[in-house]
């Protein structure tokens, strides 16, 4: 191989490290619940960051963000069966007379941040979130999913227009994904 395309190579692997070292930053976790019906998820993903998001928060727009949350049983021969989906709302804000940015999630209390980037992730950060599938999972592997992406539907018209073709207000936000099993139930012995 001549240079030219060794080092094109190794620039290429340097970029493919790069972009595996920045979505290593996203975990999940989950803990059974002590009834063992239900999970507690504790994650922290990457929120979706452009310039355009905190000139609009520091102009008095509200963005809203939205935690999507798949429950999944991986299949071999065909796509992977979705078992439950969730989701939750968080809506920073920023107060010009405090200076504090607030985070508020559907389920709980509003948080105080003095930046923006602190702030962005208080809202990728969630902790101990009740996820319920509803009915009892069967014993097996199991395979969990959590994205954290800009509700443009909530953004004032005229942005949500301009959202229509401009990435800034509607960036690609990837999957994290962790995998789980689900022990069998105790029997009850007699």
């Amino acid at each position: 191989m001549t240079p030219a395309v060794t080092r094109w190579f190794a620039c290429i692997a340097a970029l493919l490290l790069w972009a595996g070292l920045a979505r290593a930053d996203s975990t999940i976790l989950l803990d059974p619940t002590a009834d063992g019906k239900a999970w507690l998820l504790s994650a922290d993903l990457e929120p979706p960051r452009t310039s355009r998001l905190e000139d609009a928060v520091m102009k008095g727009v509200s963005l809203h963000f939205l935690l999507e949350v798949e429950v999944l049983r991986p299949r071999w021969y065909w796509w992977d069966q979705r078992i439950a989906q969730f989701a939750q709302r968080t809506r920073l804000t920023y107060h010009a007379l405090t200076r504090e940015f607030r985070v508020v999630r559907d389920d709980g209390p509003s948080r105080s941040f003095e930046s923006f980037e602190t702030a962005l992730a208080g809202v990728a950060q969630v902790r101990y979130w009740r996820i319920d599938p509803g009915e009892q999972l069967a014993p097996g592997d199991y395979l969990i999913q959590a994205r954290l992406r800009l509700d443009s539907s909530q953004l004032p018209r005229p942005i949500q227009v301009d959202a229509l073709t401009n990435r800034d207000w509607n960036p690609q936000v990837e999957w994290t994904r962790a995998n789980f099993t689900q022990p069998p139930t105790p029997t009850n012995a007699r």
